[in-house]
């Protein structure tokens, strides 16, 4: 009984057609690893997880037209620096070209138009009167540590600890000023506007105390490690103009 079945099952396999092996596609070599930062409304993860926004929109457009292959991380703004000034073939957006970057990258200007920034308040606070970004110094303000603002402000005699309110996680500043633990964020009119709706909170909640006019109408870049291919960051400047050229914004 048991040799019969043998025997069935041999010439069962022996008609049986051979299953074609499925390879699968490689995946494309990545040529440049792309890193930024959560800064609504212009680069952030949105709900299905992928990274979006005004600037990263605008990135992938450009590498694209680049003809450039691309993978983009997220991470805290310091860990972003970290990892594009240390490691060629890095892209990091959406950066502000300044003096003190400026020998640390190759640069591809300019990705975003030109931004406003305010000191913002509650508009609760009624107490709370600048004339000055020096008055804004007997207060705390809320920022993300390591970033343009940061250094800037650094540069104006505050300081950590003191009045300086410092985060690696940008989604928290707006919820530290809604409750009270900070006078101060000191962001663009977009951004905070996404971030109080991401909360469920209206526009009108807060206003502006100052707008910051030494940091307003500076525009974001994209920025290479030295070390990153020539050929890559030629394509890129080319496509980068061409849009700029074509398109309006963001």
């Amino acid at each position: 009984m048991l040799a019969s079945l043998v025997m069935s099952l041999d010439l069962v396999a022996a008609n049986l057609e051979p299953r074609p092996v499925i390879v699968p596609s490689p995946e494309p070599d990545i040529q440049l690893q792309v890193v930024t930062e959560e800064w609504v409304p212009y680069n952030f993860i949105n709900q299905q997880g992928q990274v979006d926004g005004r600037a990263t929109q605008k990135v992938r457009e450009v590498l694209d037209a680049a003809g450039v292959s691309y993978e983009i991380l997220v991470f805290p703004w310091t860990r972003a620096m970290k990892i594009a000034q240390t490691q060629p073939n890095t892209m990091i957006y959406s950066i502000f070209r300044t003096p003190e970057r400026e020998a640390h990258f190759e640069w591809a200007c300019p990705l975003l138009r030109p931004v406003k920034e305010h000191l913002f308040r509650l508009a609760s606070r009624n107490d709370i009167k600048l004339n000055s970004l020096d008055d804004a110094k007997r207060y705390i303000t809320a920022l993300v540590r390591g970033s343009v603002t940061h250094e800037y402000l650094l540069s104006k005699g505050f300081k950590g600890g003191v009045n300086l309110d410092l985060s690696a996680e940008p989604s928290s500043l707006a919820r530290k000023l809604l409750a009270g633990r900070v006078d101060f964020l000191i962001t663009t009119e977009f951004t905070i506007y996404e971030a109080l709706r991401l909360i469920g909170k209206p526009y009108e909640t807060v206003t502006s105390a100052l707008e910051v006019r030494d940091r307003s109408g500076q525009r974001a870049c994209m920025a290479f490690h030295p070390g990153t291919e020539s050929e890559f960051i030629d394509k890129i400047r080319r496509a980068l103009a061409e849009h700029n050229r074509s398109y309006i914004g963001p």
